[in-house]
């Protein structure tokens, strides 16, 4: 801001004479100005350079601004830096909020465990010329019957009943009249496989038969007493060879 000033004249007490002094539109006196009256004779001098000292007052002013303007400060707000507060202490510009975090992929379901149990298990043994009266009907004119075993362990369902119904050397089963076609054989489950819904278990060992009537009865044997186990259908393979295979009398 630019401030005007103006000449006046002030009495001299001493010699009676006028002497030239300054003042703004306020009636303010400039600083570094006041108290410095002039002579009669500098006053007419003064008088014919006003315009001049008017424009070297006006560039002072400018010069020397900090005694009565005052510098204009730009808004924290405009300059983007931080504001403060009523305690003084400095608030920070909201930072931007981070990306949401992807959920986790969901981890593949953990393989069952399959743990050592005690149970019973289902076993098929044949009633020879039952005809399908006790149970499904096999060989010639057969049935093949279920029978429950003795309290066994076993980690594999399948495994723990094959097992079981291959270590019955006898041939009859008890006093129940049933015939066990497997009794002359000494196989033994080498291992059983599950991918999916399949299952295979894999017998070793030799197979005896005591006559073609006895093909069937061992398959059904070992087919129903397997499915039973596993609740699904199972290949069985002995020393390599499907079931059929291993069964042939060729």
């Amino acid at each position: 801001m630019v401030t005007l000033w103006f000449p006046f004249r002030l009495p001299d007490s001493h010699a009676g004479r006028p002497s030239l002094g300054w003042f703004d539109a306020d009636g303010q006196v400039p600083c570094g100005l006041a108290g410095a009256p002039q002579t009669h004779k500098e006053g007419i001098m003064a008088g014919t350079r006003t315009h001049l000292l008017l424009a070297l007052v006006a560039g002072a002013a400018l010069a020397v601004g900090g005694c009565t303007a005052t510098t204009a400060r730009p808004s924290p707000s405009a300059s983007g830096l931080p504001t403060a507060s009523a305690s003084g202490t400095p608030t920070p510009a909201p930072a931007s909020s981070p990306p949401a975090s992807s959920p986790p992929a969901s981890s593949p379901p953990a393989e069952p465990t399959v743990m050592p149990t005690t149970a019973s298990a289902t076993l098929f043994y044949v009633a020879i010329g039952d005809n399908g009266v006790a149970g499904p009907m096999v060989g010639c004119g057969d049935s093949a019957v279920a029978v429950t075993s003795a309290a066994i362990t076993y980690t594999d369902p399948v495994e723990g009943a094959l097992r079981a119904l291959l270590a019955n050397h006898t041939r009859a089963v008890g006093a129940s009249g049933l015939d066990n076609t497997l009794w002359q054989s000494r196989l033994a489950v080498a291992s059983v496989d599950r991918s999916g819904a399949t299952v295979t278990a894999h017998l070793s060992g030799t197979l005896t038969m005591g006559g073609e009537c006895d093909i069937p009865r061992i398959e059904q044997q070992l087919m129903l007493t397997a499915e039973r186990a596993a609740g699904a259908p199972v290949a069985i393979t002995i020393n390599g060879k499907t079931l059929t295979e291993a069964l042939s009398l060729k």
